[in-house]
């Protein structure tokens, strides 16, 4: 189960950054920071992420690098078992699926007109209290694992995966452009591919800059992080 998010998982993290990188990720990453430190005044969510989700927009961020950046554009082959009847024709047993997840996660008519913005705001909505609080969207938020039954068997793993390099990422460090243009990401999902006839996406290289918010904090979290996991 770990082993098969060898390539999709990195694929997310690394165009994850890409899109924090950006001017609009300025100001994506600056929200996320913000909802991180109003959920853990005290300074634990480094430690605490690993126990718990309990800050929607890092949730929502998540959601929004699977869809936006859907690394597997088309889904691993299904194949009936039995006729299937869909609008007045018969699809035959033993014919073989293939679901283009890409185009669905680019569908106007659920995501909306702006399905090419990248914009987590979009698995949030604000509660009916009037404090700005939010609360995530029910629905399915993205085909980045598939669909149905057959859908990634990994997808719980990978979702805490991404949801703690995230958080400790964002509460670690700025995350910046590059000083030079030509080495800013492609921020098109087809063309950030470096290989287009692979089954995974492999991002194409970019630069980008981490600036360490504390670097005495930043210290005491990896140093208590290798004491914790020093032992099998």
């Amino acid at each position: 189960m770990v082993s098969a998010g060898l390539d999709t998982v990195p694929g997310n993290l690394v165009m994850g950054l890409a899109s924090l990188s950006t001017p609009e990720g300025q100001r994506i990453q600056q929200k996320a920071y913000e909802a991180i430190q109003s959920t853990y005044p005290s300074g634990d969510a480094w430690h605490r992420c690993l126990d718990e989700e309990r800050i929607p927009y890092i949730t929502a961020f998540v959601k929004e690098v699977l869809r936006y950046w859907t690394v597997i554009p088309i889904c691993l082959p299904r194949v009936s078992v039995k006729d299937i009847e869909w609008q007045g024709a018969v699809i035959p047993k033993g014919t073989t699926f293939y679901m283009n997840a890409y185009a669905a996660d680019y569908d106007r008519s659920y995501f909306g007109d702006d399905v090419y913005t990248f914009r987590p705001e979009r698995y949030l909505k604000v509660e009916d209290g009037g404090d700005g609080a939010f609360k995530e969207e029910a629905g399915t938020p993205h085909y980045g694992y598939g669909a149905g039954s057959r859908m990634c068997a990994g997808s719980h793993l990978a979702n805490r995966e991404l949801f703690v390099a995230f958080v400790r990422l964002i509460v670690a460090f700025e995350m910046v452009g590059p000083e030079n243009a030509a080495d800013k990401p492609v921020m098109d999902c087809l063309d950030a591919n470096a290989i287009p006839t692979s089954l995974t996406m492999e991002p194409k290289s970019f630069k980008m800059g981490f600036k360490v918010r504390d670097q005495e904090k930043l210290e005491k979290w990896i140093a208590e992080s290798e004491e914790n996991t020093k032992h099998p």
